[in-house]
């Protein structure tokens, strides 16, 4: 039972983490956008600004449950059905929203807008239709439903005379009417859900900033397990993050809020509470602290070679946001630690919420262009160089005094001091690195290797027979931050160049097949 919730989980998380990947990049544009469109920039500065906010706002912000549910699909579909799960995600969504506005019609169950549209009514305007609010509920909904519906079924066969319509096709009949079912059962179920939901954030907001702790703490906790964007994901993008009106239009969602206030920065007044869950120095300032102590607590001969580890590490979590490289650093080697840092990292978010920094930022690059989007009376941006100072000096204090205390052979403190990074060739051409040979070699082999995908900073790999797994290959011969180990279920943790790796490793895999005598 739990092998098949953590593979069901795995599987999640590699398809939900796909489309939510191009949700930064849009942030990044957004913030550019709202600054060109503060009222001290000139008429055609806040044109542009506004041309491309619009642009993003509707067709990425606005459409996020259809993009949800077309990513979804395709990510969990196996390789050889993608584009039709592609094709099936996006004609399952609009069968919803045709079937589910049908049904709310012939049960007169249609609300009708009010002063403030539909907002508050459980109902809302997709793709110009009226449907029951889901928000991006429907998209990871829908999309699952169609990567089971075809891995499970695209392989049927009918009689030769029908086989045009046999695979797939036969899946979209299928799913057709399991959709109509799903979108008329959902005008009676949702609104129980919905009020459930509307609970949990209640419960949450009324926690102060003690929710915050609790989150940002579970958020470190959950990560070696890769269940953490069970945590964030629905704090971002759904209502468990908070619902707000911004110029007329409700939005669901920490980062969807943000957004939408970024883009009507002139009218805001307050800022909404929600943006307490995307102030987090947990990639700015907490790695510092970490690094530091690491470096400081090395063997004084070993320093030089620890910084030069150490270095990109920070670099990467300050420009990108990415903080595994170094995390995976200690994270097994001292359960403690990991602990330790979960506690510290809640503790920066709930200082952070106390004394009201009210901007996003998750890496360095953001906090600077947002900075500038909003007045300081909103966002209390002078703060952030204090709370940056505080929080990076509080987590070099708990590791440096664990390290010590508790003897830690952290990066450069082992007693023979070896730091060697270099690999050795375990077999193959010579076109190809010793770190992809090793790769494929420590996980079996090629035909061993079943499945191949990566997200942010992490190959994950689904092998047939963990018997033959090498872990002395995986773990002294990769370069890697660290090896997650759940069976069947692999995960490299490479860092920002992990897309390259994987297409390379994929290159070596089709090599091997394709040399094959």
């Amino acid at each position: 039972m739990r092998e098949k919730f953590m593979k069901s989980a795995s599987i999640f998380s590699k398809a939900i983490i796909q489309p939510v990947m191009f949700m930064a990049v849009t942030g990044i544009i957004l913030s550019v956008c709202a600054i060109l469109k503060l009222e001290m920039m000139p008429t055609v500065s806040k044109d542009i600004g506004d041309f491309i906010f619009n642009i993003l706002s509707g067709g990425m912000i606005g459409q996020l449950s259809a993009i949800f549910c077309v990513g979804i699909a395709t990510a969990l579909a196996k390789p050889k059905y993608k584009t039709d799960a592609a094709i099936l995600g996006i004609i399952t969504y609009l069968a919803f929203l045709y079937a589910n506005n049908a049904w709310l019609t012939l049960t007169n169950q249609l609300a009708k807008a009010g002063a403030q549209g539909l907002y508050g009514t459980g109902q809302g305007l997709v793709f110009g239709i009226q449907v029951t609010d889901m928000g991006v509920f429907l998209g990871i909904s829908l999309g699952v439903l169609v990567g089971f519906m075809v891995n499970k079924f695209g392989d049927i066969k009918l009689h030769k005379y029908l086989s045009p319509y046999s695979g797939t096709k036969t899946v979209y009949i299928l799913i057709l009417f399991v959709t109509i079912l799903f979108a008329i059962g959902i005008t009676y179920v949702w609104p129980v859900i919905n009020n459930a939901v509307e609970t949990i954030v209640k419960t949450t907001t009324t926690s102060g900033s003690v929710g915050f702790f609790f989150y940002g703490f579970l958020n470190r906790l959950l990560l070696p397990l890769g269940l953490h964007h069970f945590l964030w994901m629905p704090i971002f993008y759904t209502p468990l993050g908070g619902t707000a009106e911004i110029a007329g239009q409700a939005y669901d969602g920490a980062f969807n809020i943000w957004l939408a206030e970024l883009g009507n920065a002139s009218q805001i007044t307050t800022m909404h509470p929600s943006i307490g869950y995307l102030a987090n120095f947990g990639s700015i300032s907490l790695p510092i602290g970490i690094a530091f102590a690491l470096w400081k607590t090395a063997r004084p001969e070993n320093r030089k070679k620890v910084a030069a580890i150490l270095v990109p590490t920070v670099t990467t979590a300050f420009l990108a946001g990415v903080t595994e490289p170094l995390e995976f650093l200690f994270l097994f080697l001292s359960p403690l630690l990991w602990f330790a840092h979960a506690i510290v990292y809640g503790l920066s978010m709930f200082i952070t919420n106390m004394v009201g920094i009210n901007i996003q930022f998750d890496t360095g690059i953001n906090m600077i262009i947002n900075s500038f989007a909003f007045p300081i009376r909103l966002g209390h941006q002078y703060l952030i160089p204090i709370v940056f100072l505080v929080t990076a000096a509080m987590e070099y204090f708990v590791f440096k005094t664990l390290i010590v205390k508790l003897n830690i052979q952290t990066l450069g403190r082992e007693e023979n001091g070896s730091l060697e990074t270099d690999n050795e060739i375990v077999a193959g051409d010579s076109e190809f690195p010793s770190q992809i040979k090793n790769i494929v070699a420590g996980l079996g082999g090629v035909d061993n290797i079943e499945s191949i995908i990566n997200c942010y900073t992490r190959l994950r790999v689904d092998v047939k027979d963990e018997t033959k797994i090498n872990m002395n290959i995986l773990k002294e011969e990769v370069q890697a931050s660290g090896i997650v180990d759940k069976g069947k279920h692999i995960q490299i943790i490479i860092g920002v160049g992990v897309e390259e790796e994987r297409e390379k490793v994929e290159a070596y895999m089709e090599h091997l097949k394709a040399t094959r005598v």
